[in-house]
């Protein structure tokens, strides 16, 4: 889609398009919705389409409430025009699904954000937020129990993401102590948002009632640090943990939606490696579309060892073959391989997230700052991986001779995924030393393509 930089669109934006079986006009693709970054309509309706396959499966069956920016989200001098919708209105296409939902004094017709098609026609309509409840409709349209746990921790002045980060890691713990294996969300405003899948069992106002117990006992143990009341004059200078979402009423922003701010910026789910690095910010619509495309959903569980296990027959290598997923963790441990195959060439591994992530160098390590090497990521692998050592057979995936040349713990100083790494090795053969991986910007194959430098400065 051709993009301007302009607030009006010219003849001949439109488009008609079939998606799913429907098919969908496309209007004014090159007005400007942010208009600090110059994205377009086009563009938000090509992000949606990009993480669709992993958002859909946290929209799907729940009443979806949409904030609408028709004519873009403005300036900071002159904000634009926001547009909070419940109910549906006549323009909604027949195909949009739907349910109704009685409140106290009326009832409301939600759409059903259940395909690519509706959730393309709302980037058409700019409803770029799409908030939903913690429970879904059953297959007549009851309600059926929370499946999941929501836990938003908002900065109060004087505080930020850091602290967010500081007060998502003491919740973990607690959900962790409950059976409950949460993931970060930063909510692309100001916050984090903490998800854990339920089993369905508890109404939500039994769910609420845990939330609100597990926020009120952490503010007691952290006094400077947690707030558990909503009262603003109470906030500066500490996290709110808002426990109120889970309420069978109250909405949350969907993982994946867009927000309606200055720029960009997108609820994205994270990992809990992530939440340790200093330079931890909100992530912007095409810095999601590159981290989905190449890591998948991190808040569906994304199995990141399936490339890995589809390239190996346990039956054939002496490789470790794990059959189940990796967990997250939080590991720090590197090894180096000096791998014998038709080309010899070294796998630099690093501990992340629960796998090894790795990348093959042909031509070794750098031990030289002036000249970098070629770094090409491969697969994930299982951290097992790292005291493998032996004879891969001929005719398998890497066949040859594999040895150790160093392995040990690292130091993380930043990690920004699919761009830049820059760690402290410290080996047990080769001692201490500095490098950054750096993404060198290629697209389709080259997209595996880094350079590792090694850096001036060493310790």
């Amino acid at each position: 889609m051709a993009t301007t930089r302009q607030g009006k669109s010219r003849p001949g934006d439109d488009q008609v398009v079939s998606v799913g079986g429907h098919r969908l006009k496309l209007t004014h693709l090159d007005k400007v919705l942010y208009p600090e970054t110059g994205t377009t309509k086009g563009e938000v309706i090509a992000y949606y389409s990009a993480v669709a396959e992993a958002m859909l499966p946290h929209l799907r069956n729940r009443p979806a409430t949409r904030k609408r920016w028709v004519n873009g989200v403005g300036s900071a001098v002159k904000p634009g025009m926001v547009f909070f919708q419940k109910n549906l209105d006549d323009s909604t296409p027949s195909w949009v699904p739907r349910r109704s939902l009685e409140h106290r004094d009326h009832t409301n017709e939600y759409p059903l954000v259940n395909d690519l098609a509706t959730l393309t026609w709302l980037a058409q309509i700019a409803a770029l937020e799409i908030h939903v409840p913690q429970w879904q409709f059953g297959r007549t349209g009851t309600r059926r129990n929370p499946d999941r746990l929501v836990l938003d921790l908002d900065p109060g002045p004087g505080v930020g993401l850091a602290e967010c980060a500081e007060v998502a890691r003491l919740a973990r713990a607690i959900l962790q102590g409950m059976g409950l294996d949460p993931m970060p969300v930063t909510s692309g405003s100001k916050g984090i948002h903490l998800y854990a899948a339920l089993d369905g069992k508890q109404t939500s106002d039994e769910v609420s009632t845990v939330a609100h117990e597990l926020a009120r006992s952490l503010e007691a143990d952290h006094p400077d640090l947690i707030v558990s009341d909503m009262k603003k004059t109470l906030r500066d200078g500490k996290v709110l943990l808002d426990w109120s979402q889970n309420n069978g009423n109250k909405t949350t922003v969907a993982p994946y939606s867009l927000r309606g701010r200055m720029r960009p910026t997108v609820a994205a789910p994270r990992s809990w490696r992530e939440l340790q690095s200093a330079d931890l910010r909100q992530l912007e619509l095409h810095e999601v579309v590159r981290r989905v495309a190449r890591r998948g959903d991190l808040l569906g569980g994304v199995d990141r060892l399936a490339d890995y296990r589809a390239k190996r027959d346990a039956a054939k290598t002496p490789e470790p073959v794990p059959s189940e997923r990796a967990k997250n963790g939080t590991g720090q441990s590197f090894v180096i391989q000096e791998h014998h195959a038709s080309r010899l060439h070294w796998d630099f591994r690093l501990e992340h997230d629960g796998v090894l992530v790795s990348w093959a160098l042909p031509k070794g390590v750098p031990t030289d700052y002036k000249r970098n090497h070629l770094a090409v990521q491969t697969e994930d692998h299982p951290l097992e991986y790292g005291s493998f050592a032996g004879d891969i057979p001929k005719g398998e995936y890497g066949g040859g001779h594999v040895d150790i040349w160093d392995s040990g713990t690292y130091e993380l100083e930043k990690w920004r995924d699919g761009q830049e790494v820059i760690a402290t090795l410290h080996g047990e053969k080769r001692g201490t030393r500095k490098y950054a991986l750096i993404h060198t910007g290629g697209e389709g194959k080259a997209d595996q393509n880094w350079l590792i430098h090694l850096m001036k400065d060493q310790p």
